[in-house]
């Protein structure tokens, strides 16, 4: 965990005074809440659930993923007993114990917490594609990330048996409510999934859910369309947090404002764009929560957040500023944090599509040309982050040694473009091809300081091989508009917790034709796409993760995206926070054990 962060001495002299002038560019940047770029799922089309099925005798069985010795045990499917095989398709994991109820003060006696948060642009619905609900402890979902190898884990449920390569079986977890008092059963589970794959394309899409089954009031038998050897990891994403879907029924459009969830939390009050108010749920099934509420307000500039957290006004300011957190001193009443593992990915798109960037050989003398690895030292000082050589971070694919982009050669950048032609034919510093100068557009969103910064520093390194540069500081839906070249972007590097799903939501194939439903720079490669189609197929995870070595490697030799680094959020907490350990996949920010001491 970041407790100070320092900068480091690397990015030294090129760098550096670039960064300051950069970071005063950014400080004087002020902007008021935009859309937040939204989960990055692929989205074909799915078959709608239908009666509940037998199970099969298991063709393929695999290792259950258990539960915590405390849960119930997995009843006996009709026809079949899974057992234990030699391979599991996926590996056997634990489950955390309840927390042990404790007595619960009046509410009057604990404190409020108040959040300083970034977007508030959506709903509370996971059907709708909310996060704020998985992030702020009011939501959960029945399997989750780990804070350690970002693999799921059971949560609302406490035991997954692949039965055959088109049958799950999940328990769920006993005696838990909804925050209404009604019974989070297996019939509600189902009754949750189905909804949501009914009125999302792209949660139909992840799970090519056949037919949802009730084996008996704590068990469900998910059977699918095509194999999913991955379905528990996809039941960790936002959009599966398991809702009262008679409630749902019951509230129409209201719902989205104050959805029934199974959280520590629940929302009583909800503003778009401004805030959203909770209370405890003193019933909750993981014990009393230390709070009376939490209070989570929008504020979409980086340096506001910052300076509420100074002034006391907020307890929790999400995403500070690395240079924030470098100047944060021993006596200061706040710190920062960040996660021990980098599961965000910083990097730009490349347009493949028009402009300079679709020639190969400009793509490869650009990557050639930016120091990524002195920019990640800037970035993300220590213990916030590391460089990226490929897209996803090592953690998600063990001992890939696959080349990774081109490294920095500012040399053999000007050699290569020189050798395609390029010449910088009227001595102005720009090169040109057939009379048409080399002039290429960053973009970057201010929500996310480094981007600018990134930017910045970028345009000062692409000018020593000739090529300029404009940088354009703007919304991050912009990305969606032609008229850039290169956009800097966060995404998520770990959501599902497998490899494949992480590549795919960016290349992959889908209904929208050239490729996954975020591929914003038009990247298209056949090889690609039969890499991940053998990937999603397969259920051995050692030969999962050679498959998107392979794919990470092509990826990098094309310049389809160019990393830059693997951070943790830096997140500013005030001294008064107990319980708050920084988790290092973003759907993930509050739990039930965050308390205040005043």
């Amino acid at each position: 965990m970041l407790t100070s962060l320092t900068l480091p001495v690397r990015a030294a002299a090129a760098l550096l005074p670039l960064f300051a002038v950069a970071l005063l560019l950014a400080a004087c940047q002020s902007s008021a809440p935009v859309a937040s770029p939204p989960a990055q799922q692929s989205a074909p089309p799915a078959a709608a659930p239908v009666a509940a099925p037998t199970a099969p005798a298991p063709a393929q069985p695999a290792a259950p993923m258990q539960a915590a010795p405390a849960a119930q045990a997995a009843p006996a499917l009709p026809a079949a007993q899974p057992v234990a095989p030699a391979a599991p398709a996926q590996p056997a994991v634990s489950a955390p114990s309840a927390r042990a109820a404790a007595p619960a003060p009046a509410p009057d006696d604990r404190p409020t917490m108040t959040v300083g948060g970034i977007w508030l642009d959506n709903g509370l619905d996971p059907a709708l594609g909310a996060w704020v609900g998985l992030q702020m402890a009011m939501s959960e979902t029945l399997f989750r990330l780990s804070e350690d190898s970002l693999s799921p884990q059971p949560w609302l449920a406490t035991q997954a048996i692949p039965v055959d390569p088109l049958t799950w079986q999940i328990d769920i977890r006993p005696g838990v409510r909804f925050q209404n008092g009604a019974p989070m059963d297996a019939a509600a589970v189902k009754a949750s999934l189905e909804r949501i794959t009914e009125m999302s394309e792209a949660a139909a899409g992840m799970l090519m859910v056949d037919a949802i089954g009730v084996l008996d009031e704590d068990t469900i038998v998910i059977t699918t369309t095509e194999p999913r050897p991955i379905l528990p990891g996809l039941l960790t994403t936002p959009i599966f947090g398991i809702v009262d879907a008679a409630a749902a029924a019951r509230m129409g459009d209201a719902f989205d404002n104050a959805p029934v969830l199974t959280g520590p939390y629940m929302p009583t009050e909800f503003v778009l764009n401004e805030r959203v108010v909770t209370v405890a749920n003193d019933d909750y099934w993981g014990g009393t929560p230390p709070l009376a509420g939490i209070e989570i307000i929008a504020i979409g500039d980086t340096k506001s957040r910052e300076l509420a957290l100074q002034a006391g006004d907020i307890d929790l300011a999400m995403n500070i500023s690395p240079e924030w957190a470098t100047s944060i001193t021993p006596d200061a009443a706040y710190r920062g944090s960040s996660a021990d593992v980098g599961a965000t990915v910083v990097m730009w798109w490349v347009n493949h599509e028009s402009g300079p960037m679709s020639d190969p050989v400009v793509r490869q003398a650009v990557a050639m040309a930016i120091d990524r690895e002195g920019i990640t030292e800037v970035i993300a000082p220590a213990g916030s982050g590391a460089y990226a050589p490929y897209l996803l971070p090592s953690a998600a694919v063990p001992q890939c040694d696959a080349p990774g982009a081109q490294a920095y050669n500012p040399d053999g950048a000007r050699a290569l473009l020189a050798d395609a032609g390029y010449v910088d034919s009227d001595g102005d510093g720009i090169i040109e091809k057939d009379g048409a100068p080399v002039q290429i557009v960053i973009g970057a969103y201010p929500q996310r300081p480094p981007l600018p910064v990134m930017a910045e520093i970028a345009q000062a390194m692409l000018a020593e091989v000739g090529i300029g540069v404009e940088v354009n500081v703007t919304e991050w839906s912009v990305v969606k508009e032609p008229g850039w070249d290169m956009f800097g972007w966060y995404s998520d590097a770990s959501s599902t917790g497998d490899p494949h799903w992480n590549i795919q939501k960016f290349f992959g194939e889908s209904s929208l034709g050239t490729g996954g439903n975020a591929n914003f720079g038009g990247y298209a490669n056949d090889d690609l796409y039969s890499l991940l189609a053998d990937m999603g197929a397969e259920a051995q995870p050692d030969r999962r993760y050679a498959l998107a070595c392979d794919a990470l490697g092509l990826i990098g030799a094309e310049t389809a995206v160019l990393p830059v680094a693997h951070v943790s959020v830096i997140n500013g907490v005030s001294n008064e926070v107990t319980g708050f350990t920084p988790h290092p996949a973003r759907f993930y920010f509050l739990n039930g054990e965050v308390g205040l001491t005043r």
